[in-house]
């Protein structure tokens, strides 16, 4: 596989006849460095671009840490109750899974 680094006109027009660096090692073997704050187009250099493959990363400056007034807000705003519909929603489907599994087994022998 030919994976090329392209700019961002060449990259949405998936054209890799200009490309800023090209890797060629193949078989998940190359490592792009992603060390500069930027954006980053990669496309397939073998025409499978058009069939999408091709990846865009945007690289950020990492957020400063924070600050102890911060954490202190955190921890007095973990003292209120919190209700995460997610937590109720993946039981909730097994639940229903395993009740449609025992009626179409009770079901399947009655008939």
């Amino acid at each position: 596989m030919n994976v090329v680094e392209v700019n961002k006109a060449d990259y949405e027009s998936c054209n890799a006849d200009h490309p800023l660096h090209s890797w060629t090692t193949g078989a998940g073997r190359d490592v792009v460095p992603l060390n500069v704050t930027r954006n980053y187009y990669f496309i397939s250099g073998r025409g499978f671009c058009y069939g999408g493959m091709k990846v865009a990363v945007r690289v950020e400056n990492r957020p400063p840490p924070p600050t102890s007034a911060q954490l202190t807000e955190k921890s007095d705003s973990s003292s209120s109750p919190i209700v995460y519909i997610g937590q109720l929603v993946l039981p909730a489907n097994f639940i229903i899974a395993a009740l449609w599994d025992a009626f179409t087994r009770i079901w399947y022998f009655q008939n």
